[in-house]
């Protein structure tokens, strides 16, 4: 059996408000395995620590205990294993379409018209092929995210983490970027940990939904999507569908799942 690719062990994650001194925790005793090529979503109630999770595994923050590695790398060891992909396009709006998605590569070094070249195919696969000279502002907000994963696909990373990217856009661009990114996965070949707070969204990309508790996070479920791919859109009115979009609401839906405890930790995803 392939070694996974993402692994975290016993993760925890506390905060200090530097204003009042308390300590609120994030999350606690969090373990997740992702296999190589697998599609695997977090969904959870606000504020149980899913995107600060997602952020760990970036390497953008250090958990209090506990610990993640992808291949076997502590990811601090590990800077180009990874590609990020958040809500905000975060485009650079004096760049074209083509130095957006080639600015992680230069950021790693690679000369800027390298970079550009490695880019183009992966513009193509996301669909941009001929808008390689335009600027976000002549973009859809789609197509501004497309851009997005490009810049993250273009650095070949052995993990693609995406932090709600879809969370806004409208409901029929959005289920239309579900689709794409379906394909695009699928043509790239690539391992994918997705949080949204979409349920039926989770349910159509993944190959595994986590569930979470409300704060501290823990995992509470690992539901296995057993739907035949590839999946179109008509599969969200099949029984199937409808049935694995209910045990998750169920999940997240029972007594004591949601979090309505004090502001104290609303920065936490």
């Amino acid at each position: 059996m392939a070694e996974p690719v993402l692994e975290a062990s016993a993760v925890r994650m506390e905060y200090v408000n530097a204003r009042t001194g308390r300590s609120v925790l994030a999350i606690e005793d969090l373990n997740v395995v992702v296999e190589p090529e697998q599609f695997v979503t977090i969904v959870g109630p606000s504020g149980c620590g899913k995107s600060t999770f997602l952020k760990i595994a970036d390497g953008l923050l250090s958990p209090t205990s506990g610990r993640i590695t992808i291949n076997g790398e502590d990811v601090k060891s590990a800077p180009r294993s990874r590609g990020m992909v958040f809500q905000d396009a975060s485009l650079l709006p004096w760049f074209t379409v083509l130095a957006n998605a080639a600015y992680g590569l230069q950021c790693q070094g690679v000369p800027r018209e390298e970079a550009r070249e490695r880019a183009r195919p992966v513009l193509d696969m996301v669909g941009l092929t001929g808008f390689e000279d335009s600027y976000p502002h002549e973009l859809s907000g789609g197509m501004q995210q497309r851009v997005n994963v490009a810049r993250a696909l273009a650095i070949d990373p052995e993990i693609l983490l995406m932090d709600e990217p879809f969370a806004a856009l409208d409901a029929q661009t959005r289920e239309l970027m579900q689709s794409e990114l379906l394909d695009i996965w699928q043509k790239a070949n690539k391992t994918v940990l997705f949080v949204t707070h979409q349920i039926d969204e989770a349910v159509f990309l993944s190959d595994r939904v986590l569930v979470m508790s409300a704060r501290p996070g823990r995992l509470i479920a690992d539901i296995t999507v057993d739907i035949p791919r590839p999946r179109d859109l008509r599969v969200k009115r099949e029984p199937k569908f409808v049935d694995l979009n209910a045990q998750v609401w169920d999940l997240l839906h029972a007594p004591g799942a949601a979090d309505d405890r004090p502001g104290e930790a609303s920065y936490v995803g």
